[in-house]
């Protein structure tokens, strides 16, 4: 990690954290905010979990890791609900009818279909 310039940033290419100085944070919470975001994506480099930090449509997608990774697991799957009905609504899929829909389901005795119409 280095101290200095204007831009916060995690360089891949160095491996390195970049911030500003410490004193043009308004408070050692907003310093450590800003350093947990950058300590994420710099679990990404590809020593570490290899993620695609190239730009473009990579960062847009890094910058969701980052952000999902600060909150909850709670609001992390609820996200990922809301996303999955979002793209139902959008292209729904047409699956095969599960087994349990069919009205047909295996008796655990001999492994055979039985009908409950």
């Amino acid at each position: 990690m280095l101290f200095g310039g204007d831009r916060t940033c995690y360089l891949p290419s160095l491996d390195r954290i970049q911030l500003p100085d410490r004193s043009t944070f308004h408070s050692a919470g907003a310093l450590y905010a800003t350093w947990v975001h950058e300590a994420i994506h710099s679990s990404g480099h590809s020593s570490r979990l290899a993620r695609d930090l190239s730009g473009g449509k990579a960062y847009a997608r890094e910058e969701l890791v980052v952000e999902l990774l600060k909150e909850s697991p709670k609001v992390l799957f609820q996200v990922l609900s809301d996303a999955r009905k979002a793209a139902d609504l959008i292209s729904p899929e047409t699956p095969a009818t599960p087994p349990w829909r069919s009205g047909s389901v295996a008796t655990k005795s001999t492994g055979q279909a039985k009908n409950h119409h």
